[in-house]
């Protein structure tokens, strides 16, 4: 199920119980998924690594607007290192490893990705809505 993680929702949780929101993370960063990544992170498969060998990619999302943000610059994993499908996205805080924050299918659903193909996502292309 795509939306926020089970860590984020903790997160909330407990905000609300008056615990400590954790940090803001130092950056977002874009994963790719071919399957839903569940809201526990177990589910899917991460290819972001079959389509760039650097990993992930940065990612900046612009102010919230009717409960969805969306990347505000063009995301660009270069041309693909491999072929793979992609279904899904989620958000790191971290380029490796890092957290799970949200995750969320394709707006146009799966992706056939073919090695030597670019890869990038055009502005408000990663869209993140809460119910």
């Amino acid at each position: 199920m795509a939306g926020k993680s089970t860590y984020l929702e903790n997160a909330l949780l407990n905000w609300l119980r008056g615990t400590a929101f954790p940090a803001p993370p130092a950056g977002l960063f874009i994963a790719l998924f071919n399957g839903d990544p569940t809201d526990a992170g177990t589910g899917g498969q991460e290819v972001t690594t079959a389509v760039r060998p650097d990993g992930r990619v940065a990612a900046p999302f612009g102010e919230p607007a009717n409960k969805t943000i969306s990347n505000s610059a063009i995301v660009d994993f270069g041309n693909a290192a491999g072929g793979t499908d992609v279904t899904h996205f989620a958000v790191f805080s971290a380029a490796a490893g890092g957290t799970m924050l949200e995750s969320a299918p394709l707006t146009g659903g799966k992706q056939t990705i073919n090695a030597g193909n670019p890869v990038s996502f055009p502005v408000g292309a990663l869209a993140i809505t809460e119910d």
